[in-house]
C-alpha cells in the first residue's frame, strides 16, 4: 500500500500545541515561525522550522503552500447533532423577547418536538443535504473534527434513518478516519 504524504509549508507561524519541546518553537503553544509540517496517512509525522525539514519527507509528497498564513490545529466539537430538520430561529427570538419555553410548547408548533416531527418527515437525502451544509459550516469556522450524534428522531425507525444519513455524511466528508470509527456499534 502506497503511503500518502502531505507537506504544509510557507507558514508565517505554525501553532503546534505540542506537549513536548520542538526545535524552533516558542511559548506554551509551541509556535514555530516559518514552520512546516509533514503528515503521512493522515497523521502528523514531523513539525519544525521549514529550513530543518528532512528532504526525504518531501519525496513524492503533495505540497500545500500556506501562502505565509498562520496555521493552527483544527477545533474539535465533541458533542454535536448535525442530523436534523426544522428551524427554530423564530422560537429562539421569542425566548429572547421573554416568552418561556412552556408558553412556546403550549402553542404546539415549537420546542424540541417541532424538530423531531420535521426530522421524521424529512427524507434521507434531505437530511444529508442539511448535514452537509452544517459540515461545511464547521470547516469554514475551523472545526475539523466532530463527534456526531443522532437524537432528533426519538423512535427506532427515525434513529436508524439518522444513523444511515450519518454514515453517508462520514463517507462524504472525512479524508481520514480511525479504525474505530469504521466499526459502527448498535446500542439497543
Amino acid at each position: 500500500m502506497q503511503r500518502q504524504t502531505l507537506i504544509v509549508t510557507n507558514t508565517s507561524q505554525l501553532v503546534t500545541v505540542a506537549e513536548r519541546e520542538i526545535e524552533g518553537a516558542a511559548g506554551p503553544l509551541r509556535v514555530i515561525p516559518d514552520g512546516a509540517l509533514a503528515a503521512r496517512d493522515g497523521r502528523i509525522a514531523w513539525v519544525g522550522p521549514r529550513a530543518a525539514m528532512p528532504p526525504a519527507l518531501a519525496e513524492g509528497a503533495s505540497v500545500l503552500d500556506a501562502g505565509g498564513k498562520l496555521v493552527v490545529p483544527g477545533f474539535v466539537d465533541a458533542h454535536t447533532h448535525p442530523i436534523f430538520a426544522g428551524l427554530r430561529a423564530e422560537e429562539f427570538c421569542a425566548r429572547a423577547l421573554g416568552q418561556s419555553y412552556q408558553e412556546l410548547l403550549a402553542r404546539g408548533d415549537a420546542g424540541i418536538m417541532s424538530t423531531v416531527h420535521a426530522t421524521r418527515a424529512a427524507s434521507e437525502d434531505e437530511l444529508l443535504r442539511l448535514a452537509r451544509r452544517r459540515a461545511e459550516s464547521f470547516l469554514r469556522h475551523g472545526t475539523t473534527t466532530i463527534e456526531a450524534k443522532t437524537g432528533y428522531g426519538l423512535s427506532p425507525e427515525a434513529e436508524e434513518k439518522s444513523l444511515r444519513v450519518l454514515e453517508r455524511l462520514r463517507k462524504d466528508c472525512l479524508l481520514y478516519t480511525s479504525d474505530a470509527a469504521d466499526e459502527l456499534t448498535r446500542v439497543d
